[in-house]
């Protein structure tokens, strides 16, 4: 996942490797991504606001992706996101 954007102009990238988690984690991730519509959604429609790019590889290997601001989630998006970037399971990296 990666979010862009905002006041500072900071890119945050965080990657969760599903077949690390525990049983718990594993099960609350699955249950967010089967919940999230990943489609691409609206801009942003606040000033200096984020966008987001969702990224999940499946099991067999298709790769389904997600473009959308802050305030244009999909369904489900917002409780992906804020589990994968508030939560303590995914490997993280800032940059411009």
């Amino acid at each position: 996942m990666v979010r862009s954007g905002g006041v500072a102009g900071m890119v945050l990238t965080v990657e969760v490797d599903a077949a690390a988690l525990d049983a718990d984690a594993g099960a609350q991730l699955a249950g967010l991504v089967d919940a999230c519509e990943l489609t691409d959604g609206a801009p942003s429609g606040v000033a200096d606001g984020f966008a987001y790019e969702v990224t999940v590889t499946g099991d067999d290997g298709v790769v389904h992706r997600a473009r959308f601001g802050q305030g244009g989630a999909p369904p489900g998006a917002d409780a992906l996101v804020a589990w994968v970037i508030d939560g303590p399971h995914g490997q993280r990296r800032m940059g411009r």
